[in-house]
């Protein structure tokens, strides 16, 4: 019966050991000091990552806002955009007065709708042919009025539009209101785009804009769809998403992992923690709190925040987050341990333990 319990024991033990490099590998680092001797002695590369425990003395070195790069703006076509100028299929009227009798204009004389053709051009009875496409309205009245005025002095010319094609855009994706849009006025830009469809079902700087115009897409980011003044045109399809470049994941011991949009336009540490629901009191090291976030040369940075000091804590307040940050909080190492045994002797096994004991 020895025989049986000392090899039981060693069995646990191994299990123990295996459980406990695996259980390290999971959890990633939790000290610092072992992660730096690790890499001095050649166990992790330090080609591709760097550890920086963040505190006030280097906070300000560290701490970089994200560079949103700048798009090349889509190109707008005039034509396509809303204005009072006639374009091709308005429907024009015609209206001529001559108190004095003259001839065929004897009293009121009203002519059309005339459809304005892809030409531009319209025949105007007794004095020919106009160009209108382009003009405004009253441009066209007087051009009219002229022609008229030499073969009859006393008629007085209207130039009047009963109808014409509304211009319509579209809006899709996680607009509250999506779909086919009225460009209605003068001026009428993406951003009035959006707020026709009532706006976006999550919070606006959390979103990307992908437009689609002229058999080209463009990606823009909501400071540019507000500040930017982008004429819509004829033809758009708006597409609104959630942002790849505007949420961070919450990993470890937190009470809810996933990924979060930004709450606001600039974003810190302590904000995410608290999206997360907080740390979980039971099992977090919050002298553990880490963020990885990808570089430019494609290595890794991994910043760490110590909050069982007060200093941390302000720092945790003032570094800012960057689209696609990794935030980490590590477990204690005690709950780590419970685990472990959890893993090894489940209640099943000490009770067959026990049994053959006897």
């Amino acid at each position: 019966m020895m025989i049986k319990s000392l090899t039981f024991i060693s069995v646990v033990a191994a299990a123990m050991s295996l459980n406990a490099c695996k259980w390290s590998s999971e959890q990633g680092p939790v000290r610092m000091n072992a992660i730096h001797k690790a890499q001095q002695k050649g166990r992790f590369s330090t080609d591709e990552f760097r550890i920086i425990d963040i505190t006030k003395n280097n906070i300000t070195r560290y701490n970089k806002p994200q560079v949103i790069r700048g798009n090349v703006l889509p190109k707008v076509d005039l034509r396509k955009t809303y204005s009072d100028a006639i374009r091709p299929y308005d429907q024009l009227t015609l209206q001529i007065v001559d108190t004095a009798g003259q001839g065929g204009l004897a009293g009121k004389n009203d002519f059309g709708p005339f459809e304005v053709p892809q030409t531009g051009k319209i025949a105007i009875p007794y004095v020919g042919e106009f160009n209108v496409m382009g003009k405004e309205i009253t441009d066209v009245q007087k051009e009219i009025q002229k022609a008229y005025s030499t073969v009859f002095n006393s008629a007085r010319v209207s130039v009047g539009r009963t109808s014409r094609l509304p211009l319509r855009a579209n809006v899709i994706g996680i607009a509250r209101a999506p779909g086919q849009q009225i460009i209605d006025r003068e001026g009428v830009n993406l951003a009035d785009l959006v707020a026709k469809s009532g706006g976006t079902t999550q919070e606006p700087f959390t979103c990307e804009y992908i437009l689609h115009r002229n058999k080209r897409t463009h990606k823009l980011n909501n400071r540019e769809i507000t500040t930017a003044n982008i004429l819509a045109q004829d033809g758009d399809v708006l597409e609104i998403r959630k942002s790849t470049e505007r949420s961070v994941t919450l990993l470890g011991a937190v009470r809810r992992p996933g990924s979060y949009p930004f709450p606001n336009y600039d974003s810190h540490l302590d904000d995410y923690i608290g999206q997360g629901s907080g740390f979980r009191e039971d099992s977090a090291d919050i002298s553990g709190v880490f963020i990885f976030r990808r570089v430019s040369s494609g290595a890794t940075d991994i910043y760490r925040f110590n909050l069982r000091d007060p200093s941390g804590v302000i720092c945790a307040s003032r570094f800012s987050v960057h689209g696609n940050d990794i935030v980490y909080v590590t477990e204690a190492p005690l709950t780590r341990w419970n685990r472990t045994i959890r893993n090894i002797l489940p209640f099943g096994q000490v009770s067959n333990y026990a049994r053959f004991s006897n």
